[in-house]
């Protein structure tokens, strides 16, 4: 009975993947930035080819650099992680990108930014649980889902990792970031996160755009604390300068 119970589940996460694809293949639909009709995804060849890749960054912030070497800043204050992965710089249209994704319900990015990650580490990613870092409770009903956990759960599904979505709790509901400065980012978020029981071992956070990293330090320090030895970040976007 067990056995044929987690062989409906399995059909049931396929079919929620391939149904999309199958959709778009069928009816296409127009590329968010440009408008040409696209087949597969929310952005035409085109378009993809445009957005502003990060060829060399900071192994352990994601800082855009000259080549793969550790940044000044993190030399002066190394973070809790260990290793940092960012697909883009954060700017136009990657920014437009994310802000439909977040702020209108353009759930298509979350396959694409999952498809993409994914394609970035290939092979080279530790064996870890994927933890989308948490929203508060009244910005999750506010918006009606966490994006970083929406990718998550895509991610999870392309590279066969465990996913753990309730690991890492947002424990007060804190102002957004985006409109203050480095030093109120790191008041803002002090303390705004606990872990919900021990942590994994290895843990791969998971989270759209890292600015100054305060979100992620903060983050990243709560799960070291609580015992876990071995952290990552993955992020859809890296601000090019701290703020």
């Amino acid at each position: 009975m067990m056995a044929k119970h987690l062989r409906s589940d399995s059909v049931v996460r396929q079919l929620a993947h391939l149904v999309p694809r199958l959709y778009n293949k069928l009816l296409p639909v127009p590329c968010f930035l440009c408008g040409v009709e696209t087949a597969d995804g929310p952005l035409c060849p085109d378009c993809m080819a445009d957005l502003p890749e990060i060829s060399h960054q900071c192994p352990l912030c994601a800082m855009p650099m000259q080549s793969d070497t550790i940044c000044g800043d993190c030399l002066k204050n190394p973070p809790p992680q260990q290793k940092s992965i960012s697909l883009f710089t954060y700017q136009e249209p990657v920014d437009r990108c994310i802000s439909a994704f977040k702020y209108h319900r353009h759930l298509g990015f979350a396959s694409l930014f999952a498809d993409l990650l994914a394609k970035k580490v290939q092979h080279d990613y530790p064996l870890a649980t994927l933890v989308p870092v948490p929203l508060h409770p009244i910005k999750i009903r506010l918006r009606g889902f966490n994006q970083s956990q929406e990718i998550a759960k895509r991610l999870s599904h392309h590279l066969s990792l465990p996913l753990n979505p309730h690991c890492l709790v947002r424990s007060r509901n804190t102002p957004a970031q985006s409109q203050l400065t480095a030093k109120a980012r790191r008041q803002n978020i002090r303390n705004g996160f606990s872990c919900n029981g021990p942590p994994p071992d290895s843990v791969i956070l998971i989270d759209d755009v890292l600015t100054s990293g305060c979100t992620v330090r903060e983050a990243a320090a709560t799960l070291q604390k609580a015992g876990c030895p071995r952290i990552e970040v993955w992020t859809i976007a890296r601000a090019i300068s701290h703020y």
